[in-house]
């Protein structure tokens, strides 16, 4: 399983370092797109000329941007090998069992139609949160999770919060209030912009909510 694919062939390296080479990348058979940015769907080029075959799942207007990129740069593809690519529309409020996790999609607010995610198996629970300002959803969403990952920005100290929102972004204070309110047991901040600094996020965010909260680098692994 995989959530978003980063923005371009960054994925390939990532993925390289995680393990996932060679016959192991037919593991990756099953990605979520939350939604249509490119920072979140250009990945799908190296997996596009990396697998046989994926299944892609999403909101359709990140499935459609998809389908626009890989039409746009690999026209001819298809032809060379028969590539497997589909793509499987999702709806928010649903859960759907796939690659043998239970996925349910929560809408939330961004400037197009993204969606959070809960991924549950065997009683442990991943949320995530993809772009948003802070809602409702993103509370349902991490609701009692063993690990909720932030999308947030920055810091409030970073930058100018109505910039931020202007971006629909939370800052690490909104992030950890959001985790508090769920109840969940740990918080990792990510999508952190060039004006981020990272030890500021976690010290807001720790004022805000009283589990472990991290700021992962690339490549961390976590048990839940």
């Amino acid at each position: 399983m995989l959530l978003d694919t980063c923005g371009g062939f960054e994925l390939s390296g990532a993925l390289a370092k995680a393990g996932y080479r060679d016959g192991r990348l037919a593991e990756l058979g099953n990605v979520v797109l939350t939604h249509r940015h490119g920072d979140h769907i250009g990945g799908v080029m190296a997996l596009f000329l990396a697998l046989e075959r994926a299944q892609l799942y999403g909101p359709e207007d990140a499935l459609g941007a998809a389908e626009s990129l890989l039409r746009t740069t690999y026209p001819h593809f298809s032809m060379v090998r028969g590539h497997g690519t589909t793509a499987t529309s999702v709806r928010a409020g649903t859960t759907y069992p796939i690659g043998g996790f239970d996925l349910t999609f929560f809408e939330v607010v961004h400037r197009v139609p993204t969606y959070a995610v809960r991924v549950r198996v065997e009683n442990k629970v991943l949320a995530f949160s993809a772009d948003s300002l802070p809602c409702n959803a993103l509370v349902a969403c991490a609701q009692d999770a063993d690990l909720f990952i932030c999308d947030a920005l920055c810091a409030a100290a970073d930058f100018d919060n109505e910039q931020v929102h202007a971006l629909m972004h939370p800052v690490a204070t909104e992030a950890a209030a959001l985790a508090e309110r769920a109840g969940a047991k740990a918080l990792a901040l990510t999508h952190l912009a060039r004006y981020a600094t990272p030890e500021t996020m976690l010290e807001e965010a720790r004022s805000r909510f009283n589990g472990p909260v991290t700021v992962p680098n690339d490549g961390d692994t976590f048990e839940l």
